[in-house]
């Protein structure tokens, strides 16, 4: 059974990797982004392509099944913050084998994103230059489109600051609460928050990545006695001994989890090809994918060897094959999440690393 299950995801993947990455590739990625997340919530609006999406990709197996911060999650494999920013995919994601998803990053006001081009890829590097600056419907609209459906895997919210000037850091923070008040009235059966504090694209920066910037922050979020899990998507640029001092100040407060990380934007990055650098140069934005992957990986194993089971952490950036979602998994990580492998590798990548992960349990 797992034989012809696994030769069904090699015919995906070279279907992917011979006939339509070449000719997604020939395009822009922003339309092609938006074109897929339409027909994403084209399929999810009917049970027969549901069905359909779930023979061809989704692996299940209930040996993957854990429970995390009492949710329960089919699989540990999640689709990361900064895909589905306008909620259009809850309804097929579980069906290509997701355990969890998130949308967002969700801000209390609307933005149209930063000028264009928002998206570039680099192959050479195996990445994306993202430029979005949390482009967002916003939250009142986000929450008109959740409401009160029912999803098959945990749904989680990640909340940004809106990106616009704020003329004080208490304004900055209070815009953030207000995202938080309005889930947490609302009728989204959501299970989980992300706050994103790591967003190197807004014209802020990355305002809440200082220890005491970042306590100020945590004290009103305490506040608001949140009433499900918040994990923090973490930046990978800082130094050991920086985020050290971010995590000492989660560990006060009421965050369960921490998410090792978001885009790099350092530009003295091994792991960047010298032809996309030069591209680089002449772009606004930064890098995910495998450019992410050796800072992750470092700050997930940091993270566990420091604080124990303190923080359930979630494992992101540079995830393209299951070996590459095991090695995070085996560092520390509690769950992981990916965006650019799915892009690079095609959409049969979730149902091959669940694969593997059931195989790996059932040896050990």
């Amino acid at each position: 059974m797992q034989k012809n299950t696994l030769l069904k995801y090699r015919f995906f993947a070279n279907s992917y990797q011979y006939l339509l990455k070449p000719f997604f590739f020939l395009l822009d990625p922003e339309k092609v982004h938006l074109s897929m997340t339409t027909a994403g919530a084209f399929l999810g609006a009917s049970p027969w392509s549901k069905f359909l999406i779930r023979i061809c990709f989704q692996y299940k197996n209930p040996c993957l099944e854990k429970t995390v911060d009492g949710i329960t999650f089919p699989n540990p494999v999640g689709l990361a913050a900064g895909f589905d920013y306008e909620a259009k995919l809850p309804h097929i994601l579980p069906e290509l084998g997701f355990g969890f998803m998130t949308v967002g990053t969700v801000t209390l006001h609307p933005y149209t994103g930063n000028p264009k081009p928002r998206l570039k890829r680099f192959p050479k590097s195996q990445s994306l230059l993202v430029n979005k600056g949390f482009k967002s419907l916003g939250a009142v609209a986000i929450i008109q489109k959740l409401a009160r459906q029912q999803f098959s895997s945990p749904l989680g919210i990640s909340i940004g600051s809106t990106n616009t000037f704020f003329s004080s850091q208490s304004e900055q923070i209070e815009d953030i609460k207000k995202t938080f008040r309005l889930f947490e009235t609302s009728k989204v059966h959501h299970q989980f928050y992300e706050l994103n504090i790591s967003c190197p694209n807004t014209q802020g920066g990355q305002p809440f990545t200082t220890p005491s910037r970042l306590q100020q922050l945590l004290i009103e979020i305490d506040l608001l006695r949140i009433s499900k899990p918040v994990y923090i998507k973490m930046p990978i640029d800082l130094g050991e001994r920086e985020t050290l001092q971010l995590l000492k100040v989660a560990e006060k407060h009421h965050i369960q989890g921490v998410i090792f990380g978001n885009l790099t934007k350092d530009k003295s990055n091994p792991d960047v090809q010298a032809e996309d650098l030069k591209q680089w140069q002449r772009y606004a934005g930064n890098l995910s994918g495998k450019p992410t992957w050796k800072r992750s990986n470092a700050l997930i194993f940091m993270t566990k060897k420091h604080f124990k089971s303190r923080f359930t952490i979630i494992g992101t950036g540079g995830i393209f094959s299951p070996a590459d979602a095991q090695k995070k998994l085996d560092l520390g990580a509690d769950l992981v999440q990916l965006i650019t492998g799915m892009i690079y590798q095609g959409p049969q990548l979730i149902g091959e690393i669940n694969l593997h992960l059931a195989q790996r349990l059932s040896h050990n």
